[in-house]
This record gives C-alpha cells, structure tokens and sequence, in this order.
C-alpha cells in the first residue's frame, strides 16, 4: 500500500499548536502494561488518538512519524523535580524547611517551578508524569504534602496540590525525632491521632498544631495516600501494626530495601511499595539485606509496587526511570510487569487513569528509536494530554549553540 510520508523533524514542535495535534505514527511497535502490538500504525486527530489498526494510510497533511516503539508516558512515581535545581545551594532548594511551626501543611506546590531544568531533561526521557515529594528536615518526620505533575512545563502542570503527605521513619526518622525510632514512631502515631480530634486552640495536639492536624486528616481518613520513607524489614512491621489502629491508611512505602524479606506480611496489609531494582548494596544500616531479588520476590507475593530510581540524583533528575526497570527485566522480572511498574501502576495509585493507547484515549505516549528499556534508545516524539511537547530542553539548546562544529558565524556570546 503507498503510504504518505513525510519525516517528523524538529520543525514539528514548533508547528501552529493545532498541526501540533495531529500525528501519523506508521508501522510502530505498541508496548503498554497489558500487552505488545508490532507493526501498527497510530493516528492522532486533535489530540486524542482517532485510528490504530495495521497498514493504515495517513489523513492528508497529517505529519508522519516513522515508528519505533511507542509507549504510553513513563511516570515517575518519586521525585524532587521542581523543586531543587543545584541540591548544595540553598537559593535553589526547596525540597525541605528546617523552620519549626509547620510541616504536614507545608505545600509542595508552593514551591514548585514547571520550568526547571530538570523537568525538560526527564521529559526527553520519556517521562511524562510524576511524583513531586518535598523531604523532610528540621525536627519533623513530616515532610509536607507533595503533588502529581504533568512534564508539559507549563503553569498549569499540577495535576493534583494535595496528593499525598511524605513522612520519614527509620534510621532518617529517627534522626529528625530527636534520636531514636521510638522516637519517630510516637511522632507518627501522636501526629495520626491529632489528626483525628476535635482543637479548641490551634495550639491543642500532641505532635501537631490544628493546620497541620487539618492537612494530615485526608491521609488518615485513606482519601490520600500516606507516603512513608523507610528500608529496614522491622521498622516496615511496625507500619503494618499501625494499620490496625489506623485502618483508613493507604501507605506506600518508599525505598523498602528489605521488603522482599516481609513480601507476605506486605501484600496481606494491602502495603504499596516503590523501590529501586538496582539498590543492592547497603547504603546504610537500614538497608544490610538489600538485594537484586527485592521486585522479584515482592512481584511473586503479590505487593503492589512500583519502580522509580532512588538512588545518586535520580529523585531530581528522574531520567533514567526506563533504565532501572530495564535492569529489573535483566534480573528476571517480566517486560510487561516492569513497564506496568513505570506507568499505570502509579497512576492508578494517585487516581489518573492508566493509558492504553485505545481509540479515543488523549494522546500522552512516547516514540522511541528502540527498545525503551536499552539505556541506548531516546525519543523522537512526545505528546502529553494531546499536546506535542517535542524532545527540547535548555541543555540541548546549549549544547547546540556551542558546539565547535555549528556553521554558525556569529562569536560564540552573540549565539
């Protein structure tokens, strides 16, 4: 069958943003959490996928995108990106408060920059989504309450304010408790139970003043997710205890280097876990059981998890997210459990819907030059909700204004 094709180049993403809209992708490998679909072609309409079928023929001017891959957005289901551009200056780091006098109620969103440097990079990894969790400093285990983000770089790229509240217990609870895990935990429980009772004065709590009781109730009431920070098996068996005093609580997890030591006990409290395939090696006490095996005995017990890349810069640059699931694959894990783990696992967690590329659907996917999962491949085209958001950044655009080999003529400070 002739097919109409014209290259997708740069010049797309800086189209009118109707044309930006519409795409072609031909004769591409689909690949999502529930299945692998070769040689198929996708049409975009207006942003929302109008055709996918084999051996289809482009609309008249439609751009064309000679396929590869394409996947649904990755998202990211833990990261600081916004929120921090250099974590060593101050100016620039948001991620946490050291003031006293609050904390739950401390907003994420207050804080966040949609046109970090960070944002860019991570979206020219095919990151499209993610978690935004400030981190927790000063003398409180709480952290604040974090938000869900498109990549778009656009103001109005929150997609929820209030998505969750982040908390720290173990060895870094401690630490900000005053010294012990007993410590950390009467915080937690004293903080749950505040959030619970009726204030007089707003000064009334145990743990916590009425505004940050107001800002922890949705948690304790399961409407949000409580976020916990914390690697040690014994200290992840006290969080499943509280749950008996606190049933409400949709926990997830955070880090959990030693889960695949409880995995049963995980998956009977209905705990939600994100860890890092690649976090082997003990960081810290907390984590001497650390394995390679950790998502694999957590995916054969039934936990609910997702995979994110914990370690180095990986929270504020979040990029190599597809990398870290690849290596989970090389490990042992299924292609299909680790992509679920990138993408609609989390976003069924915090209430967006999943994405299966089906007709009808708003186009947020990704194109690739090959296999997402090889730290080699890159995309060549990225939509989010309909909208072509192209595979710029500032740091290619620097890259490009300097290299030794540009024609261009003009004096390096004049590019």
């Amino acid at each position: 069958m002739t097919r109409t094709l014209l290259t997708l180049t740069a010049a797309l993403a800086l189209a009118t943003p109707a044309a930006a809209q519409d795409m072609f992708i031909d004769n591409a490998t689909i690949v999502t959490a529930t299945d692998v679909r070769p040689d198929t072609d996708i049409e975009i309409r207006n942003g929302r996928i109008a055709r996918i079928g084999a051996n289809l023929r482009a609309s008249e001017e439609v751009p064309v995108q000679m396929g590869g891959f394409v996947t649904p957005g990755l998202f990211a289901p833990y990261s600081t990106l916004g929120l921090v551009e250099i974590g060593g200056e101050a100016s620039t780091n948001d991620i946490g408060s050291e003031a006293e006098g609050s904390s739950v109620s401390e907003l994420a969103a207050d804080s966040f920059n949609p046109y970090s440097v960070h944002i860019a990079n991570a979206r020219m990894r095919g990151v499209t989504h993610a978690v935004v969790a400030p981190s927790p400093d000063g003398d409180s285990i709480f952290a604040g309450t974090g938000i869900i983000i498109d990549l778009s770089g656009d103001f109005g790229s929150v997609i929820d304010e209030a998505a969750f509240v982040h908390v720290a217990i173990g060895q870094r609870g401690a630490g900000l408790a005053g010294g012990s895990r007993a410590a950390a935990m009467a915080q937690l429980r004293g903080a749950l139970r505040d959030a619970t009772r009726t204030y007089d004065d707003p000064d009334d709590g145990d743990v916590l003043s009425r505004a940050d009781a107001a800002a922890l109730r949705p948690a304790v009431n399961g409407r949000i997710p409580l976020m916990v920070s914390v690697s040690r098996a014994s200290d992840m068996m006290r969080l499943i205890a509280l749950k008996d005093e606190f049933s409400r609580l949709d926990m997830i997890l955070v880090g959990a280097e030693e889960a695949h030591l409880i995995a049963g006990e995980l998956a009977s409290a209905d705990m939600k876990v994100i860890v890092d395939p690649q976090e082997n090696l003990p960081a810290s006490f907390d984590s001497v059981n650390a394995s390679f095996d950790n998502v694999l005995i957590l995916q054969a017990a039934g936990v609910d998890y997702a995979i994110a890349n914990l370690g180095a810069l990986g929270v504020s640059k979040a990029g190599t997210l597809n990398q870290h699931a690849g290596n989970a694959v090389g490990n042992g894990l299924s292609r299909q459990a680790a992509f679920a783990a990138i993408t609609d696992t989390p976003a069924r967690w915090f209430g967006l819907p999943t994405n299966s590329l089906e007709v009808g659907d708003a186009a947020s996917l990704v194109v690739w030059d090959g296999d997402p999962f090889e730290v080699t491949s890159a995309p060549v085209a990225i939509m989010i909700d309909g909208e072509n958001v192209g595979t710029d950044s500032r740091m290619r655009r620097l890259r490009d204004r300097y290299n030794p080999l540009s024609n261009s003529t003009q004096p390096h400070k004049y590019r």
